[in-house]
């Protein structure tokens, strides 16, 4: 017999309050998707998670899953109250915290919780920790250690999820000292230790940015015009994109019709990194001129009219794609160009907007940055060798 919970309102289809029961205790069937739901109760807070299955059988099997990991984080929650809590434990709540936090985007959630399983992975034994056994002689002795030898962190989050990068690199390595830091604080909030031994501590490795060596405009070009030959129109618009926008990958895949203003000559970049993401980027004529191809192709793939019109959606992304990384990559190596990223991109809009003149705090602002400029003059402030051979001829002595 079908039953109606209103818990359940905003996984069932608008207007539908129809759940099964089944043989399970808190296994509920959606009767009109077919699928599998389960209810938890934590920290006395009733929680519904979705089992992504229409099977029964697997239905069982994840329902045991979440029981086992809702039991593990009711008993982590006790033993922080208590505290008695191991380091493990800690990791527990803040990946919890770091879920429930209204104020972090997606996918600074999944950074952050991977970088939880990247301290948890590369320090053998710390979940079995005690907290006053972290001590700051010993987070310097996993600094260095995997400074040497790495963590096998990948940013899962970067486009792809593809890096070469072991995850030894400064800015990593911070991000996992700060992790530490934050279960530690954990423990200090209820009393388990007197003080965070991290705070003000000074562990974190100095960060060197790096100054890309970007090709000349006619080089990138040419670029995008072998990804074109190679018939990825698609792609080689994406990166385009990127280039004319100084848009992250991220940002130009999420960019959609509706936040293009023909009549301002601007777009709506829904940046979500920083508070100064979210900003307005006027169209270039190279930009104006991308955003109307775009259009057109838009137009031609429509499959229905308006007023005589083809529609398109003005939710729906501007770029058929929302990434370009092996389209890209072969290019430059069948060009014989280094190898650029999508972030390479970003940089190349950078220092073309520097060539023309335009004031610093002007690109960043364009480029979502909350510094005023302070980043970019240290990481995109540099000119190609071109511009910069160009510039020392007008010097006379």
């Amino acid at each position: 017999m079908p039953i109606a919970d209103s818990t359940l309102q905003k996984d069932a289809p608008k207007g539908s309050s129809v759940w099964a029961k089944t043989s399970i205790p808190n296994l509920l069937k959606n009767a009109q998707s077919g699928r599998y739901y389960g209810r938890f109760t934590v920290s006395g807070k009733e929680k519904w998670v979705s089992l992504k299955t229409e099977s029964f059988k697997v239905a069982k099997l994840r329902l045991s899953d979440h029981r086992a990991k809702t039991e593990r984080a009711r008993q982590a929650a006790g033993n922080v109250k208590a505290g008695e809590a191991n380091m493990g434990e800690l990791a527990m709540i803040l990946e919890a915290r770091i879920r429930d936090n209204v104020a972090l985007a997606p996918r600074s959630k999944v950074r952050n919780i991977e970088h939880i399983k990247a301290v948890k992975r590369s320090w053998p034994g710390f979940g079995n920790l005690d907290p006053a056994d972290v001590t700051r002689d010993e987070v310097e002795k996993y600094r260095n250690r995997v400074r040497r030898e790495g963590t096998g962190f990948k940013n899962p989050v970067n486009g792809t999820g593809k890096t070469k990068s072991n995850g030894s690199s400064p800015g990593t390595i911070n991000r996992l000292i700060d992790t530490i830091r934050a279960m530690l604080s954990i423990a200090v909030e209820n009393g388990q230790l007197v003080g965070n031994p991290l705070a003000g501590a000074k562990l974190k490795l100095k960060l060197t940015p790096r100054k890309p060596e970007l090709p000349e405009a006619a080089v990138l070009n040419s670029v995008y015009q072998r990804i074109e030959d190679n018939s990825a129109h698609d792609s080689a618009d994406f990166c385009r994109l990127l280039n004319y926008s100084g848009m992250r990958v991220g940002e130009a895949g999420r960019l959609t019709w509706a936040r293009v203003d023909w009549d301002r000559g601007i777009i709506k970049v829904a940046g979500t990194k920083t508070d100064s993401a979210e900003r307005d980027v006027p169209m270039t004529n190279a930009l104006r001129g991308l955003l109307q191809k775009l259009r057109a192709r838009a137009e031609k793939r429509a499959t229905m009219q308006v007023d005589g019109k083809p529609y398109v959606n003005p939710a729906a992304p501007v770029c058929a794609v929302r990434e370009a990384t092996v389209s890209l990559s072969n290019a430059c190596a069948a060009l014989g160009v280094v190898r650029l990223t999508h972030h390479d991109l970003r940089d190349a809009f950078a220092t073309q907007c520097i060539e023309a003149g335009v004031d610093i705090p002007t690109v960043a602002a364009w480029l979502g940055h909350k510094d005023g400029g302070a980043l970019l003059m240290k990481v995109y402030a540099h000119h190609r060798r071109a511009h910069s051979a160009a510039q020392a001829a007008r010097v006379s002595f």
